[in-house]
């Protein structure tokens, strides 16, 4: 598989959102929200679009208190992790400052855990005025919304919800090292009901096929009743043990 990035409609999307949080108005509100179920590529947009704009990306973890985020801003920013918190709001607005870029929060769910990691990252935003935006799971947009004071801040709200069929043949070609044909295309987007990360995977499994069989296109026939995914089991009610 190639290691290049598709220019699907939702990334183009999402690029045109920070791209408008970077150079908005004075006076205009500049947080955004990218929000999807899981496999929609979400993660795998932020690193590229964040690279971009010489962007502060950081991952949220389930074990964050408000000083760890602070330490692990103040890391990716360059400096380290200090023992008052508003020695590290200080510093992050201090850079942020003089050096204007925005702020990717992945994960940020975990930031719900505790309101005051909420009110630190808006007081950050207040101060310096970099665009933040949170990266977060499908019932973030519900949450952000009961949390008024962050939610008004937040003129950008981007939602992923999956790949379309033209979206899912310009993967292939970007990605695929071998062609893929319509029929199995058509196939692949229909089972992964557009998911960008099971589309991957079924390309990577498809690409394999090809050349164990040195085959330059794949199509349906050819595919046959092959498995695309690496689906769990699934497990229905077992017989008891001892039953006949």
């Amino acid at each position: 598989m190639r290691h290049d990035m598709a220019m699907t409609k939702e990334l183009n999307q999402f690029v045109r959102a920070v791209e408008d949080l970077t150079n908005r108005p004075h006076g205009t509100e500049g947080c955004g929200l990218l929000w999807g179920e899981p496999g929609t590529g979400k993660t795998t947009a932020t690193a590229w679009v964040a690279n971009q704009y010489d962007a502060v990306f950081v991952r949220a973890l389930g074990c964050w208190t408000v000083t760890s985020m602070l330490g692990a801003l103040c890391t990716e920013l360059g400096s380290h992790r200090m023992c008052r918190r508003s020695d590290m709001v200080a510093y992050i607005c201090k850079n942020l400052a003089e050096k204007p870029r925005p702020i990717f929060i992945d994960e940020a769910d975990y930031l719900f855990r505790q309101e005051d990691m909420m009110d630190s990252i808006r007081d950050i935003y207040d101060i310096s005025g970099a665009p933040v935006i949170l990266i977060g799971m499908e019932e973030i947009a519900r949450k952000i919304q009961q949390h008024g004071r962050f939610a008004r801040r937040i003129t950008q709200w981007i939602e992923f919800k999956g790949l379309d069929q033209a979206d899912t043949a310009l993967v292939a070609a970007r990605c695929c090292e071998c062609v893929v044909a319509e029929d199995l295309l058509e196939f692949l987007h229909r089972e992964s009901r557009g998911n960008i990360g099971r589309v991957i995977i079924g390309l990577a499994r498809i690409e394999t096929m090809a050349k164990a069989s040195r085959l330059a296109t794949v199509n349906l026939a050819a595919w046959g009743t092959r498995q695309l995914f690496y689906d769990q089991p699934t497990f229905g009610k077992g017989r008891k043990r001892g039953d006949a």
